[in-house]
């Protein structure tokens, strides 16, 4: 058995971020994918479906800039699957909480 490096991303997450014209800083839309290298189909939402083409080319509908990932953060492929210790009852007292007097 072998440990995972930390740099290999997490198993079972997602990558979603805005997509920012590098030029005049409008957000063109939104795109989400697997969180690996060379990964060949991300889900694009634009922000206006005419400007879709454009945003297919990584490149800004306004000014012709390019398009960069900003924002992003790592969410969840399916956030109902939960792991077995997070589906396990809490047992016993809660901890007491110190009061002034």
């Amino acid at each position: 058995m072998t440990m995972r490096d930390h740099t290999d991303p997490p198993v079972g997450r997602d990558i979603r971020g805005d997509l920012i014209c590098t030029q005049c800083a409008r957000v063109a839309g939104t795109v989400q994918g697997a969180n690996v290298r060379l990964t060949k189909t991300v889900a694009l939402r634009v922000h206006d479906p005419r400007h879709a083409d454009a945003v297919r080319r990584l490149r800004c509908p306004d000014c012709s800039g390019r398009l960069w990932l900003q924002n992003s953060e790592e969410v969840p492929v399916n956030p109902l699957d939960f792991d077995r210790e997070a589906l396990r009852p809490n047992r016993g007292r809660p901890p007491k909480t110190p009061r002034l007097s």
